[in-house]
């Protein structure tokens, strides 16, 4: 009986220790989440922070705008629309002429008017110095032509000079007397601890500042995991670019969670100057040999894709991925890539089918999606490596690789025309898979000069079929991203992916 007793008073001792951690626990994330709200700070988690503010650096220009400290010309609105605090009205002169008309209640962060030669001056700037900016109409040339007008005259043809004004190359900035960058966002930098850290205050010249927090913090965790326990102890108030899986937990716990449609697309490019994958049989083989469902599940949602952009893009067209590894095995075996009876995997003049993808953990599913990619294959006798690299862009810039599999957001200015020609024009600037087709570029040349929206929606469907036959890029997902918020932003609005994590709409006073 004793025994009995001394084991009951334990159990209930033990029961009493844990139910006091697990009390323990919420007092601490309350109170953590108490004293941010009294101090009127927000953090944000990612799985980076800029290193520099030069918005002629590299994708810079990109990283600032979604920081909030800066913004493009035109922005995307949460319905899909453009529009801007910077240009009044566009209006086309000729085949390559424009002219813009200002507002003029913008302001610099440091109070000084945005004017027509600001403007010139920073364009012409990312003109000359990120030939990204050249994709959709090759060099533009911007001259002021009154204290708030500028005229417009660009190397090819184009209809929509709007949307190249809001692509992530084209922010709004200037020099101070001392070379310091200034921009026009919601925010402007405090502190920064490059690549770690990231501590933002009001810019007191953008409209209703006195209703933003007084400090945002944004902060790089490198583990999705490690992102999801500084959310979960209230760490952070916004843990953005979280799995599927960690979502579907978090719920479970009744935590806040955002669901949106990504904008971006996961893709598997393909480099079509190397030995193996020169041959359009391969790359249509290894198509087939991808079972895209395999991949939705293991991401815990999203849609399989049909064409180049996301789903609910007008212009995106209907061409679905197939799966069947029958057709792979014949493909390859076309090809002369055979698979002996005795052997794992296939060969061809003494030589392995090996191949080797590559990708970056900046976006948390796409080594999970790398690894059912080569799960796949291998079932198809094609020996596949996966590398998980730090900086993708010095692997697709070298141009030194099989696969790549990929994030990319094909339309975030709501226009079909940038990533088509960035991508797929015979040597633009991010044609790294090497990609060339005279049809294709005929198309891409129409797309320039046709200003009916509907003519120009079937050119770029007929771009994509071309692109999708020829396979230098295979579609992989159209996913649904996720971001876990605290009560104090659980009435936040994401939108266009992760292009304005801070945005306009972060107020809480």
């Amino acid at each position: 009986m004793k025994r009995k007793l001394y084991w009951s008073l334990l159990a209930v001792s033990a029961l009493c220790f844990l139910g006091a951690c697990g009390n323990n626990q919420t007092q601490k994330e309350e109170t953590t989440q108490q004293a941010k709200m009294e101090t009127n700070t927000i953090t944000v988690g990612q799985t980076w922070v800029i290193a520099d503010d030069n918005p002629l650096n590299g994708g810079n220009p990109w990283s600032i705008t979604s920081h909030g400290i800066s913004e493009y010309v035109y922005m995307q609105k949460e319905d899909g629309t453009l529009e801007s605090r910077f240009i009044n009205t566009l209006e086309q002169k000729g085949d390559l002429e424009w002219t813009l008309t200002m507002k003029k209640d913008a302001k610099f962060s440091n109070g000084d008017d945005v004017k027509a030669q600001d403007l010139a001056t920073c364009l012409n700037d990312i003109i000359a110095n990120n030939k990204l900016s050249r994709a959709s109409a090759g060099e533009i040339k911007y001259e002021a032509t009154g204290e708030y007008t500028l005229k417009a005259t660009t190397e090819r043809p184009t209809k929509d000079l709007k949307s190249i004004l809001g692509e992530w190359t084209n922010v709004v900035y200037k020099k101070d007397n001392n070379g310091k960058y200034i921009f026009t966002g919601p925010f402007i930098i405090k502190t920064l601890q490059p690549k770690n850290e990231l501590t933002l205050q009001p810019n007191k010249y953008y409209p209703e500042s006195d209703k933003r927090p007084d400090t945002v913090i944004v902060k790089a965790f490198k583990d999705i995991n490690t992102l999801k326990l500084a959310f979960e102890s209230g760490e952070v108030d916004l843990a953005l670019g979280i799995t599927g899986e960690i979502a579907k937990e978090l719920k479970e716990k009744n935590k806040h969670i955002l669901d949106f449609n990504a904008g971006y697309q996961y893709f598997t490019f393909l480099n079509t100057k190397n030995e193996i994958l020169s041959d359009v049989k391969v790359r249509e083989a290894l198509d087939y040999a991808i079972n895209r469902e395999s991949i939705k599940e293991a991401l815990f949602g999203g849609t399989l894709p049909t064409g180049l952009f996301a789903h609910y893009n007008a212009f995106d067209t209907t061409e679905k991925a197939l799966y069947d590894t029958q057709k792979a095995s014949q493909l390859l075996d076309e090809a002369g890539w055979k698979l002996e009876s005795n052997s794992k995997y296939r060969q061809k003049d003494g030589k392995e089918l090996a191949l080797t993808i590559k990708t970056y953990s900046a976006k948390a599913d796409l080594p999970k999606v790398s690894q059912i990619i080569a799960s796949e294959l291998e079932k198809s006798g094609i020996k596949t490596n996966v590398e998980v690299v730090d900086n993708i862009s010095e692997v697709t810039k070298s141009r030194e690789f099989d696969a790549v599999v990929y994030a990319q957001h094909p339309s975030p200015a709501g226009s079909p025309v940038y990533f088509l020609n960035q991508f797929f024009r015979t040597d633009a600037p991010n044609n790294f898979t090497s990609y060339s087709s005279v049809k294709t570029n005929e198309l891409l040349d129409a797309m320039g000069t046709e200003s009916d929206t509907s003519k120009l929606y079937d050119l770029a469907k007929q771009v994509q079929k071309e692109v999708l036959k020829d396979r230098p890029v295979l579609l992989t997902m159209d996913p649904q991203w996720h971001a876990a918020v605290s009560d104090n932003l659980k009435n936040y609005k994401l939108w266009n992916g992760d292009y304005y994590i801070v945005n306009s709409s972060l107020k809480v006073k």
